[in-house]
């Protein structure tokens, strides 16, 4: 498992949890960030990390994307 913030760009993850208190939860809940959504990195350099999640771009800013444990979808296929 990996933090959303070292995926790089082109990347499908699943996000497995959310470390952080219930203020960040919410944020993240509200973008349709949770625990099992899959979502695309398109951006991840300087500034906020750049994602799509259900069909919708979404930045987030780099403190909460360090926050995002996420796995990466070959590593799921591979275990099945």
């Amino acid at each position: 498992m990996k933090k959303l913030t070292e995926i790089k760009p082109g990347e499908s993850v699943r996000v497995v949890n959310i470390d952080g208190g219930k203020v960040l939860r919410d944020k993240l809940i509200r973008l349709g960030i949770i625990p099992g959504t899959e979502i695309k990195v398109i951006r991840n350099s300087i500034g906020p990390v750049i994602v799509e999640v259900r069909q919708v771009q979404v930045a987030i800013g780099r403190g909460m994307a360090d926050k995002i444990i996420v796995e990466e979808m070959f590593q799921e296929n591979l275990s099945k």
